[in-house]
């Protein structure tokens, strides 16, 4: 599948540079596999741990080594064997179970991978020497230090997280994201992914929001634009084309046929839209998202009895929603309807007050109404908000 983002890395190497003192003196062979290690020589440093396992072959720290220097070559597999060789010699090793999940993870064997994880969380925290570099979605070098021990478990929860969304569990997964979140408020990657497990499940308000959130904390984060994009777009082609084979199979839920219907949407099939997002709603009456978007089309079409009828019904399950109260303000607003407009826009008011959007509208009702000396005002708290278009229609009207 296309993914609509890179999944952030954990890409674990050890260097002296910052521990010079993590193993212990074992002699001439070890430490020139150690030098090369540090070298970033993998394959050289690999087949002088071969010589030094083959010597040593309960050497916890040889099998640590070489199953990094494996996993920078992305020969998971041997990765994955080392790290397993060192958890049967030592089943406490915290650290292993960590790493061993993260190989897991990128060999698609996910339920494993959070097995691991669950073993990792179950040791006590504490820290280690064992230096682990962590590269993020968005970022072109190793961005973070840590210890993969540590106080913190947000790492772990995020890769539960990676690992329950490729099993199609992105309920669960979002349960993850939010343990990652809970623990470190400042990685977008977490924010991102949730985003990401949003769009899934259909959520495209919400997988906005955190995609938002994710660029808020690092505009640069390339997954979060991307993700974002197709979101706003109603996703890419190889996902309506799983939508379409989900439906055809009978196994569709609201979600579905919502996802879809907001694709379509998106792509100029306002019919089909239309019957997507009215299946959904047979499928699950309370899903407000379905009302707006039909509601949406409707405006488009200047079918504006249809489109109060949908926005009135979204309203009903979600009256704090400013975004709701705005449409059916607007629909009214271009039927006629000016006072029943008028009411909507103050309660978009009521419930964002600092969104100028709310006050542009009700300023542009009262000029209508030629109720000029109510209009300014609101045109020009809307401007002093930022909104640029505000200001002008309040120079215009106004000023003179």
């Amino acid at each position: 599948m296309i993914r609509l983002i890179t999944i952030s890395l954990l890409l674990g190497i050890s260097f002296c540079t910052f521990a010079q003192d993590m193993f212990e003196t074992k002699g001439k062979l070890f430490d020139e596999a150690y030098d090369s290690f540090n070298r970033q020589e993998w394959e050289k440093a690999i087949v002088l741990f071969d010589s030094w396992i083959a010597s040593n072959p309960r050497d916890v720290d040889g099998y640590w080594l070489r199953g990094q220097a494996y996993e920078q070559i992305q020969n998971y597999e041997e990765a994955l064997v080392n790290f397993s060789s060192l958890l049967s010699l030592d089943p406490e090793n915290a650290e292993a179970y960590f790493a061993r999940g993260r190989v897991r993870y990128l060999l698609k064997q996910y339920q494993s991978g959070i097995e691991d994880f669950e073993s990792f969380l179950a040791f006590p925290p504490g820290e280690t020497t064992r230096i682990i570099y962590r590269k993020g979605a968005a970022d072109q070098g190793f961005s973070q230090i840590m210890t993969a021990q540590s106080e913190n478990p947000a790492e772990a929860y995020y890769h539960m997280g990676l690992c329950s969304f490729e099993l199609g569990e992105y309920d669960l997964a979002l349960s993850y994201f939010d343990l990652a979140i809970e623990y470190d408020r400042s990685n977008p990657d977490y924010y991102a992914e949730k985003g990401r497990s949003f769009a899934r499940i259909g959520d495209n308000m919400l997988a906005i929001t955190y995609y938002e959130e994710a660029l808020a904390l690092n505009p640069n984060h390339l997954p979060a634009k991307q993700g974002l994009v197709q979101v706003k777009n109603g996703g890419d082609e190889e996902l309506i084309s799983q939508l379409d084979e989900v439906i055809s199979d009978s196994t569709a839920n609201s979600q579905t046929f919502k996802q879809r219907g907001f694709y379509r949407m998106n792509h100029g099939d306002s019919t089909g839209a239309i019957e997507d997002f009215g299946k959904a709603i047979e499928l699950d009456s309370m899903d407000t998202e379905s009302y707006f978007y039909r509601g949406k089309i409707y405006a488009a079409q200047r079918n504006w009895k249809q489109a109060e009828r949908d926005y009135s019904k979204a309203i009903s399950f979600e009256n704090l929603n400013s975004g709701y109260y705005l449409a059916r303000g607007q629909a009214r607003y271009l039927s006629g309807k000016l006072e029943e407009a008028l009411a909507d826009f103050t309660l978009t008011v009521a419930n964002d007050p600092e969104n100028p959007t709310g006050y542009y509208h009700r300023g542009i009702t009262f000029q209508r109404m030629r109720r000029i000396e109510e209009a300014c005002p609101e045109l020009l708290k809307a401007g002093e908000l930022g909104m640029k278009e505000a200001l002008d229609v309040w120079k215009k009207v106004c000023e003179d």
